[in-house]
């Protein structure tokens, strides 16, 4: 398989580990798939360590698959060394050891979403640091994911099929958008939809004091990516995620229009 540029983070032949028993998550990611056109399931499986390994059902269209459940993440990723998304359902309480796994252990994972919220922040500023040193990307905590239009979702982002279906998140478009807010992500999916050619890609940053990458680092990102043509960011009264912006797009960094 051809490497991704550093820009893409999630593409069409993407694959994702989910740490946690989420069988709704795990039906709606491939909900997704299968309107989107795929021609397989983003899950390629489940760790959970309290269960005895085992499958979970789903339904990709009409036609029922099994997604193998793991108890150890080192067993998984040996029989799918191409997967290199872990989105990690862990408890604000195990996140850490669970996310320090994955980057000490196992590089071919290039991508962990931490969806917990209340990580303990010392701890969170040392995983963005190690995830910095070995060239990782963390997205979250305290975040509902993200999606790139017609290629892949992570968890329970943008909801339901219908959700999907409305907001044109099928099909990709042009705008690379980025959000403090999960909750508000679903909204202004639907109002890009209504107001431009589309979502190319949605990220929710998470709402926890130090998310593992920042509304800069994403819209950094989409000024690379030339499918992007244009960017929306979603910010929240308190820190200085504005500031970096406005000081990028005074440097240069950002060309394309920003709202």
């Amino acid at each position: 398989m051809a490497e991704k540029p550093d820009y893409v983070l999630f593409d069409k032949d993407t694959t994702a580990f989910i740490f946690g028993y989420q069988q709704a998550a795990v039906q709606r990611m491939i909900d997704f798939d299968y309107v989107a056109g795929r021609e397989k399931p983003s899950v390629a499986a489940v760790i959970a360590p309290d269960r005895s390994g085992g499958y979970i059902k789903a339904f990709f269209g009409e036609r029922q698959v099994l997604i193998p459940v793991y108890r150890r993440l080192a067993d998984a990723v040996r029989d799918f060394p191409e997967t290199d998304v872990m989105i990690n359902f862990s408890s604000f309480r195990s996140a850490y050891p669970t996310t320090k796994e994955v980057l000490d252990e196992y590089p071919s994972i290039r991508t962990i979403v931490i969806i917990a919220e209340g990580v303990p922040e010392r701890r969170m500023r040392e995983l963005i640091q190690l995830a910095k040193q070995k060239n990782r990307v963390i997205i979250g905590p305290a975040t509902v994911g993200g999606i790139v239009a017609g290629a892949f979702k992570i968890g329970n982002t943008a909801g339901t099929i219908d959700n999907i279906i409305a907001s044109k998140l099928y099909r990709p478009g042009s705008v690379g958008f980025v959000s403090k807010s999960g909750g508000m992500s679903n909204e202004m999916y639907n109002i890009i939809a209504r107001n431009s050619d589309g979502l190319y890609e949605g990220i929710a940053i998470g709402g926890d004091a130090f998310p593992g990458t920042t509304l800069l680092d994403h819209l950094l990102r989409y000024e690379k990516n030339p499918e992007i043509k244009m960017l929306v960011a979603l910010g929240e009264v308190g820190g200085r995620d504005e500031y970096n912006i406005v000081r990028a797009l005074k440097e240069g960094k950002i060309t394309k229009p920003l709202v």
